[in-house]
C-alpha cells in the first residue's frame, strides 16, 4: 500500500499508525478488562466466588497489559484509547448483563387491601403455583391498608412473576429491586 503513495506521505501514514496502534490496542484491552469487571461484579454480589476470583484473574491480567503498555510510554492517544475503553467496557459490559439477565431480583407487588384482603393472599398462590416462592405482608399505604408481596427470583423469571401478579389482579403496583432496569410500573396510582 505504501508502495503507491508518495514517500512522505507513506512516511506519514506509518508515524499515524505507530500513534493510533497502540491507542487501539490500549481501548480494546480496557474494554474487555471492564466488561470482565461488570460481570465479577455481578459474579460476587450474587455470591458466586469462584466465578467471582476467575473473572478478577482474567480482568487483573487485561489490566495489566494494558496500563504497561500506557505506562511504558504515555502518549495523548493512549491515554485516551485508555480512558475510551473504559467507557466502552461499562456500556458493553453492563448491555450484556442486561441481555443475559444474570442475576437475582426481588419483585415487589403491592395490592390495595381496602376492600378485599385477600388479594394479597390470592396473588402470593398465583406465583407459588408458577414455581416461584412469595411472601405477603400487611401494611398500611397513603389510602390505607396494602398488601406487599416479595418474590425473590432469578432476573431472568421476574417477567413471569410479574406476569402470574398480572392475571389474578390488574390494580397493583410492580417493582423490581436490584435490576438495572425496571420491568413493570404502576398499573393504576
Amino acid at each position: 500500500m505504501t508502495d503507491l503513495l508518495s514517500p512522505d506521505l507513506a512516511d506519514a501514514v506509518a508515524s499515524a499508525w505507530t500513534i493510533v496502534l497502540p491507542a487501539l490496542l490500549v481501548a480494546s484491552l480496557r474494554v474487555v478488562d471492564v466488561t470482565l469487571n461488570v460481570f465479577r461484579t455481578v459474579f460476587t454480589v450474587n455470591g458466586r466466588k469462584w466465578l467471582a476470583a476467575v473473572f478478577h484473574a482474567l480482568e487483573g491480567g487485561t489490566w495489566l497489559a494494558a496500563a504497561g503498555i500506557v505506562l511504558a510510554d504515555v502518549t495523548v492517544a493512549k491515554a485516551i484509547g485508555y480512558v475510551a475503553g473504559i467507557m466502552l467496557g461499562t456500556l458493553l459490559g453492563t448491555t450484556i448483563v442486561e441481555r443475559l439477565r444474570l442475576g437475582m431480583v426481588t419483585v415487589r407487588i403491592y395490592a390495595d387491601a381496602r376492600h378485599d384482603g385477600a388479594t394479597g393472599a390470592a396473588i402470593a398462590t398465583a406465583i407459588r403455583e408458577a414455581g416461584y416462592g412469595a411472601t405477603v405482608f400487611t401494611g398500611a399505604g397513603m389510602r390505607g391498608p396494602v398488601e406487599m408481596i416479595l418474590s425473590t427470583v432469578p432476573r431472568r423469571r421476574a417477567s413471569a412473576v410479574i406476569a402470574a401478579a398480572g392475571a389474578v389482579s390488574d390494580d397493583t403496583i410492580v417493582a423490581v429491586d436490584n435490576d438495572l432496569q425496571p420491568l413493570a410500573t404502576a398499573a393504576r396510582a
